[in-house]
């Protein structure tokens, strides 16, 4: 039997599109007969109650003993944080790039509210410019760790969407979509909208939450009738958002509900039209369009980053950051209801490329093919010294 060591920086309860597909996959290696230990730094304040054993915050012998047992350490990130084990032990690892971190030294192109390079040199001289000569030392320092690990040492790379594939070209990498659970968004259609648009998402800088809200006014005094606007989600940017509404004087036609999960937040995702995911960063995929697609909702992305792959041959997209130009994107859709029809007819047929178990599939076949070439390694290699 397979045993596969998945580690992922944050998992349940934090909420976040590396937690969903981290728990996705371990939850069906579980269900096709692999073993799986998950390693995470998320805390938890009650019991785990999962298929699988979820080890949190590991001390160093913890650490050692878990990834002897691991046939396959699957890393969802980028991430050093098991080394050196993984090495000494000459463990096979496979890094799925959720993010930018071997391009450059933040690992998003993005660093509180403006766009960083994602050119690793361009990086560096961005950082020790903006940090300091310490500080940006220590980041690429870090930076170089990772590409070494990435170009030479782990076993495989995986491009979560074609975008990472281009943006992040490296040695022995592989495509694979993330398996996104849409189970839950799929029986939404009966509902009536009450809300012209809606986001989810987190309200932090990258999300492009304030380009929304700019795009969202320009179209309120476009439109001869009112227009509303439902913002699910929450972060560190929240309050300064709506200031932002109240600023803009479209405050009475936005509502913040806040973050919600399981059945309140399909509930709440049924009462919008058409959905903006106005990233201004280069989004590496985006499952937040998946689910928004799988809840029958008209779908406007930004340009830029793997959200366009989402949606496929219904291409609806805005230059990333670009007010003016979502803002008439949102008022071609919210006008021309021949135009919504098509595009959810486009959204529907481009669905089914993005089943889960289609890419849960590839998943184990990589972790099998891993694991079988490092058996095949390890056995060459004894008898290459045997006298």
């Amino acid at each position: 039997m397979l045993k596969v060591l998945l580690y992922s920086h944050f998992f349940y309860p934090s909420i976040g599109g590396i937690e969903t597909v981290s728990l996705t996959l371990a939850k069906a290696f579980v269900e096709n007969g692999l073993e799986c230990f998950v390693v995470t730094k998320s805390d938890n304040n009650v019991a785990d109650n999962f298929s699988f054993p979820v080890v949190r915050n590991p001390n160093i012998r913890q650490q050692l003993e878990l990834v002897q047992w691991a046939d396959v350490i699957l890393c969802n990130g980028a991430s050093l944080a098991l080394q050196p084990w993984p090495l000494v032990l000459r463990k096979p690892v496979i890094w799925v790039h959720t993010g930018y971190q071997v391009s450059c030294i933040d690992g998003c192109g993005w660093v509180e509210g403006e766009r960083a390079p994602l050119v690793p040199l361009d990086s560096v001289a961005y950082h020790l410019k903006r940090a300091g000569w310490r500080a940006g030392m220590i980041g690429a320092a870090k930076l170089f760790v990772r590409r070494v690990f990435a170009k030479h040492i782990v076993s495989m790379n995986v491009a979560i969407t074609k975008w990472m594939l281009q943006a992040q070209p490296l040695p022995k990498q592989v495509h694979i979509y993330n398996p996104f659970p849409l189970a839950n968004f799929k029986d939404l259609y009966s509902s009536v909208p009450e809300y012209d648009f809606i986001y989810l998402g987190r309200i932090v800088s990258e999300k492009g939450v304030g380009t929304l809200l700019r795009a969202f006014a320009t179209v309120i005094w476009s439109f001869n009738s009112p227009s509303s606007l439902l913002i699910i989600g929450d972060g560190n940017w929240r309050s300064k958002m709506e200031q932002l509404a109240y600023d803009l004087q479209i405050a009475p036609y936005v509502d913040f509900v806040g973050k919600k999960q399981g059945r309140e937040l399909t509930e709440y995702v049924s009462s919008g039209r058409i959905a903006i995911v106005p990233s201004e960063w280069y989004e590496p995929m985006g499952g937040v369009a998946l689910e928004l697609m799988a809840a029958g909702k008209n779908l406007i992305v930004s340009e830029l980053g793997g959200l366009k792959e989402m949606i496929g041959s219904s291409d609806f997209t805005f230059p990333n950051g670009d007010y003016e130009a979502l803002a008439k994107r949102m008022l071609q859709m919210l006008l021309d209801e021949n135009l919504r029809n098509n595009q959810l007819r486009l959204l529907q047929e481009n669905l089914v490329n993005f089943t889960p178990s289609l890419f849960i599939k590839k998943y184990i076949e990589l972790l099998q093919e891993v694991r079988n070439k490092s058996v095949i390694s390890r056995h060459n290699n004894k008898n290459k010294y045997k006298v």
